[in-house]
């Protein structure tokens, strides 16, 4: 199994070191060989570090508090696991995360530390009629949340997106899993 230190996640995903070793403290449960003044290292593997990576451009990139993060992590748990993003041992980008479906979350706010989540997994995507700039893709949907609701009236207002995926991706070439 591969472990890495937050020296070097820090340097590789290009994050204030400081900064890297806050959202891991906030993010993950407490580290088992030690605390701050054990002089042990924590070390991540590659399911903690996408955990903290994720959290981290939730809180950096769109501007989440770091409750809002923590719960929207919990949330998407389960789902997260089951396609593969939180694993212990990382896919290798030349053959199993290239090949991951594209998958694109929607964040939705609801009321006070709620929310409700869209998954749109692409199935299919073609040109149409020899036009370069035009496209058609498939996708299917997975709803989550307090609001489920499929039809048009249910569609909130604002929300964020992650195209999940491409930054699972990015995330292994940049630590330089291959």
């Amino acid at each position: 199994m591969i472990y890495y230190n937050s020296r070097y996640l820090s340097s590789k995903l290009q994050i204030n070191l400081a900064r890297w070793k806050r959202w891991a403290r906030e993010f993950l449960p407490p580290d088992p060989l030690g605390g701050i003044q054990s002089g042990v290292t924590r070390q991540f593997n590659a399911k903690e570090a996408f955990k903290v990576y994720l959290a981290g451009h939730l809180v950096g990139a769109l501007k989440l508090t770091i409750p809002d993060a923590a719960k929207i992590l919990n949330d998407l748990k389960p789902w997260l696991k089951s396609q593969g993003f939180f694993q212990i041992h990382a896919r290798p980008t030349l053959n199993g995360a290239r090949n991951m479906p594209q998958h694109f979350l929607f964040i939705h706010p609801e009321n006070e530390q709620q929310f409700s989540y869209c998954i749109r997994t692409v199935i299919q995507t073609e040109t149409v009629e020899n036009d370069i700039s035009v496209k058609r893709t498939t996708f299917s949907e997975t709803h989550m949340g307090p609001s489920k609701s499929n039809g048009d009236e249910g569609h909130p207002v604002y929300g964020h997106v992650i195209a999940v995926t491409r930054l699972y991706t990015d995330f292994l070439n940049k630590i330089e899993v291959v």
